[in-house]
């Protein structure tokens, strides 16, 4: 059976697994959640085949690439996750692997970048404690790694988009997968997403209130704020895409704005 995969790519807490989860809802299409490591997948409560654990192990000894052993059992789990419906949504909230580590191996695959306001983003795995998911100075340079390819991609969307227009959101990530995009399947999918709250992949619950988490409060340190304001290429991301820049407005004690 030929099995269509569409990536996701993103940064963690950046809207991925519920954008994953939703879009897939139309259809119960299967989800590849982070394949390749380093999480092991095997367990619950996602019991995935043992193969994911190979996978994991041998795209860390290929060092973070595709080679051909990866391909392989990446391939063997695509047509797992797909023997349903014939599709499946490959979600990487990482750097790794690359997009054009992908598009080499897999050219026929379909590609989606989400992306997130930085301080947002960050201000939720510090309302988790999920500094261990941070590199050095508050991840501030993987951000910008993700940023550019963001801005280089045929099909890209925002965690704001999700919130401000999720029909439009879901139809621009159905369309770039070549699926059906008709006004029912996306409204399966805005469903999904107003009933649903991920608080890591598929640990969920039901959606209480328009505000996760990580809109309640800030807990930012000051350091973090001005390293991503003061820097010239995420300050000329955050204007381009209506982001505030006053530091005011991402303060350890303000309100989410």
């Amino acid at each position: 059976m030929s099995v269509r995969v569409g990536w996701l790519f993103s940064m963690a807490r950046s809207g991925s697994s519920v954008a994953a989860y939703g879009a897939a809802a139309p259809w119960g299409h299967g989800v590849a959640d982070e394949i390749f490591g380093p999480w092991d997948r095997t367990e619950p409560p996602y019991h995935y085949p043992e193969t994911q654990l190979e996978l994991a192990a041998a795209f860390n000894v290929a060092g973070l690439r595709i080679d051909d052993d990866v391909k392989q059992l990446a391939t063997e789990l695509f047509e797992h996750f797909g023997r349903e419906t014939g599709f499946v949504i490959c979600k990487s909230p990482h750097i790794h692997p690359t997009p054009d580590d992908v598009s080499l191996a897999f050219p026929d695959h379909a590609q989606v970048f989400l992306l997130r306001n930085p301080l947002h983003r960050l201000n939720s795995l510090h309302a988790r404690n999920w500094l261990h998911a941070c590199g050095p100075r508050h991840d501030l340079e993987r951000y910008k790694t993700f940023a550019r390819r963001w801005k280089q991609a045929e099909h890209r969307v925002a965690y704001d988009d999700l919130r401000a227009d999720p029909h439009r959101f879901f139809e621009s990530i159905l369309r770039a997968w070549g699926l059906d995009a008709s006004a029912d399947r996306v409204q399966a999918a805005v469903d999904y997403a107003q009933g649903n709250y991920h608080d890591s992949s598929l640990v969920m619950s039901a959606r209480k209130s328009s505000k996760p988490l990580s809109e309640a409060k800030f807990r930012l340190p000051d350091e973090a704020i001005s390293a991503y304001l003061e820097d010239d290429f995420v300050r000329e991301l955050m204007v381009e895409q209506g982001w505030s820049v006053d530091p005011a407005d991402y303060r350890r004690k303000g309100l989410f704005r």
